[in-house]
């Protein structure tokens, strides 16, 4: 059993390695690797750690029955679908920017229940989602440069949230949830790998490949399938069952500042100067939506 401090270092650790996946993207564009190549290869390195880890650790990979196949289409469309958003809008708008409207998943997984499922929002929930509103305002306040591309780019990290949302709503199903973590994030990956691999081989076979920078290709996809991915993917399951989804949620919002930290500091990315506002809402309104839900899926975004 993982003591509590453990935990709490576990998820915290985790937060920033899902932080630090827009730097490593960075990195792996300079060196030459193209988008879908990041995606693909993303998924498919940490889809080996994992299968390492869990036949360390003994564990069994079989599938529930008739779930296979729901398991493969939720990979590859919503999973697979939400890394292609992410890492399209980082070409658009800064890191950062991404992470922190990745972030309202929380208020259409919210939205999604009172649509689809009937749910009538707490008092939490309606002060949750105006901060959320009211934060979007403020991070997105117009600046300088051209709006199109900004707008486009917005577009692209919300639809990362919406392909986030699907993917939550998959694992809250009943044969989801009685499996192991480890191996369902296994084939999860795996799955979304060799889904990727046929767009990214189509576009090699077509186009050819362009000059590799080995050094920053190797750091980059490195960067994304261990720490950012097999690791932050690990540790964020061990927090949970040490500390509660509670208090992980919480921790959680070390990802968006991580990223936003790298962004300024290490990628020199320049934000709204209402910005750091606009965050501290959105943050904290999702956290409001999130707690106040009577059978929270806690899951940090692992696109």
């Amino acid at each position: 059993m993982i003591r509590y401090r453990t935990g709490i270092a576990l998820t915290l650790i985790s937060s920033c390695f899902f932080g630090l996946m827009g730097l490593f993207n960075r990195i792996a564009l300079e060196g030459g690797v193209s988008l879908f190549e990041r995606i693909t290869l993303r998924f498919f390195l940490a889809s080996l750690i994992l299968f390492a880890l869990i036949k360390i650790q003994g564990k069994k990979m079989a599938l529930p029955k008739g779930f296979g196949l729901r398991l493969i289409l939720s990979s590859s469309l919503f999973f697979g679908g939400t890394s292609f958003f992410l890492f399209y809008s980082y070409l658009f708008i800064p890191t950062s920017l991404t992470t922190t409207l990745h972030f309202t998943y929380p208020l259409l997984i919210l939205g999604g229940n009172i649509l689809l499922d009937g749910a009538r929002p707490s008092l939490l929930q309606k002060i949750g989602t105006a901060l959320s509103i009211a934060g979007l305002l403020f991070a997105l306040r117009p600046g300088s440069g051209d709006q199109s591309i900004n707008s486009f780019g917005i577009f692209l990290a919300l639809a990362s949230a919406v392909t986030f949302l699907l993917y939550v709503r998959f694992l809250s199903k009943k044969e989801s949830k009685d499996m192991d973590n480890t191996v369902l994030m296994f084939y999860v990956l795996l799955f979304s790998a060799l889904a990727w691999s046929f767009p990214t081989l189509f576009l090699i076979l077509k186009n050819g490949h362009g000059p590799l920078v080995w050094s920053k290709a190797i750091v980059g996809l490195l960067g994304l399938a261990v720490p950012s991915t097999a690791l932050a993917c690990t540790f964020f399951s061990l927090g949970v069952r040490s500390i509660g989804s509670d208090k992980a949620s919480i921790l959680s919002v070390f990802e968006p500042l991580t990223s936003i930290l790298a962004g300024v500091v290490l990628l020199g990315e320049k934000l709204p100067s209402t910005f750091a506002l606009g965050a501290f809402l959105i943050l904290c309104g999702s956290y409001l939506v999130s707690k106040s839900k009577s059978d929270t899926v806690c899951l940090a975004p692992i696109a």
